[in-house]
């Protein structure tokens, strides 16, 4: 499936607005037991669009403690020194090293550690404020450093990023 990113937002730095920008996450048990949905907030960051595509840049940091789902007892969890570390690592980072038909790759820091991961940008639009940008990526967490919960908690996890940017 290819996603058409031909736009009309206008080559320029965007500020990425928390208030209205979101990371929806997807995990399931090891034994395909229910997905666990959970949201983190998206504290800050920039995307720069060039008029050369291939030359644009986006970076982001969410806030590690803002861990939300369904169970106030998992979210202080995932929180803790366990899992995400909040108290240690307060901010997971991410930052582009490319782009390219429609993928960013890029770093995410997460507990201190380093891993590439590949954003797929399934939609960029232009607001009446700036623009509007989805992508969708699956991070193998103990490759990102959350090594705890391997016998209850599948590898992998399925991010959606819905940022929206003010110029």
């Amino acid at each position: 499936m290819t996603t058409n990113l031909s736009t009309q937002i206008k080559p320029g730095t965007y500020t990425i607005d928390p208030a209205r920008s979101s990371c929806r996450m997807i995990a399931t048990h090891v034994f395909g037991l229910k997905p666990v949905e959970a949201t983190m907030t998206v504290d800050r960051g920039t995307i720069m669009v060039a008029a050369d595509p291939a030359r644009s840049t986006a970076s982001a940091e969410v806030a590690a403690g803002s861990f939300r789902s369904d169970k106030p007892r998992r979210d202080k969890d995932i929180g803790g020194k366990r899992f995400l570390d909040a108290g240690r690592f307060p901010v997971i980072s991410f930052r582009s090293t490319g782009f390219a038909d429609g993928v960013l790759t890029g770093v995410l820091n997460v507990r201190g550690q380093d891993s590439p991961v590949t954003l797929a940008v399934e939609s960029a639009e232009p607001t009446a404020d700036g623009c509007h940008f989805t992508a969708t990526c699956t991070v193998d967490r103990v490759a990102a450093g959350v090594r705890s919960g391997r016998a209850i908690i599948a590898r992998t996890v399925h991010i959606t990023l819905d940022l929206y940017a003010n110029c």
